[in-house]
């Protein structure tokens, strides 16, 4: 009668055992930090009803994959992290308006709102009627 190769099986248990408790303690920490605030937004009116926000890249010790515009505290655009600048369209002529700037992290995480940046559209362009040829 052969005895088990019970030290052999044993040893490459406990191997396996302790690559499994090894890799269930290096897991990632759950990310709860968000990225740093957006620096240096500024607005520029692009005609009577649109604005151009730009803004300098946040960071994030993971990764920042979008930023969110607001105005007036509410979100009117969201764009992929390459991008640092977006047109707002849909505003009003002659109208004062808001913008802030937030990043967000692959967890969902918020920066700080930045720092407001305000723009006044311009009125809309007159139609200048000219009178038939020959008058």
């Amino acid at each position: 009668m052969q005895r088990p190769h019970a030290p052999a099986a044993l040893a490459c248990s406990a191997a396996l055992l302790v690559a499994a408790l090894t890799a269930c303690g290096s897991q990632a920490e759950a990310d709860t930090r968000g990225p740093t605030t957006p620096q240096g937004v500024t607005v520029q009116a692009s005609s009577a009803t649109s604005a151009h926000v730009m803004w300098q890249p946040a960071t994030d010790d993971k990764a920042v994959t979008a930023y969110e515009i607001y105005r007036k505290g509410k979100k009117v655009k969201s764009v992929p992290a390459a991008k640092v600048m977006i047109d707002v369209d849909g505003l009003t002529a002659s109208t004062a308006y808001t913008f802030t700037v937030r990043a967000r992290d692959a967890a969902g995480n918020l920066s700080a709102p930045s720092a407001a940046a305000a723009v006044t559209t311009p009125p809309r362009p007159r139609r200048t009627t000219r009178p038939p040829p020959g008058r």
